[in-house]
């Protein structure tokens, strides 16, 4: 019997630790949601007194220290977006020059490939490809005539 009780209030404090450790957890996600509703708060605060400020209501010196540093924020990010704008315009300057480069490239390219094909012509058979001296007029190998 002792055993049988031993083992039922081991139960009861298992059951007991469930318990609070759930009421615990409950009451955490509570705080948790109270501590997002005083943040949304202290947002509708600040845009009341942001739009007292915009429109050019005095405020009180505290008050006007801290939109002071907002505006002073917004300043800097304007001054970042002309920044990352200013890198962009340059990156693609870079890109239609490297282009520009490439296809200059490509085209002396195409233009060598163009004179060696013309020479390979003329000093080559274009029936077998052996090597012609300049002037011959038929392939001492193959005896095709040159053209």
């Amino acid at each position: 019997m002792a055993f049988l009780d031993k083992l039922g209030e081991v139960a009861k404090n298992v059951s007991e630790k469930a318990n609070d450790s759930f009421e615990t957890n409950r009451l955490t996600g509570d705080i948790a949601l109270q501590k997002g509703n005083i943040q949304v708060y202290q947002r509708e605060l600040g845009e009341y007194y942001w739009a007292k400020f915009a429109v050019g209501e005095q405020l009180d010196s505290e008050a006007m220290l801290i939109c002071d540093k907002i505006v002073a924020a917004q300043d800097k990010i304007r001054e970042l977006e002309a920044q990352i704008a200013q890198i962009k315009v340059d990156r693609e300057a870079e890109r239609a020059e490297r282009k520009a480069a490439k296809a200059a490239e490509e085209g002396a390219a195409q233009t060598t490939q163009e004179e060696a094909n013309r020479t390979a012509s003329v000093t080559h058979c274009r029936e077998c490809g052996a090597a012609l001296a300049e002037g011959q007029k038929f392939c001492g190998f193959c005896g095709k005539p040159v053209e």
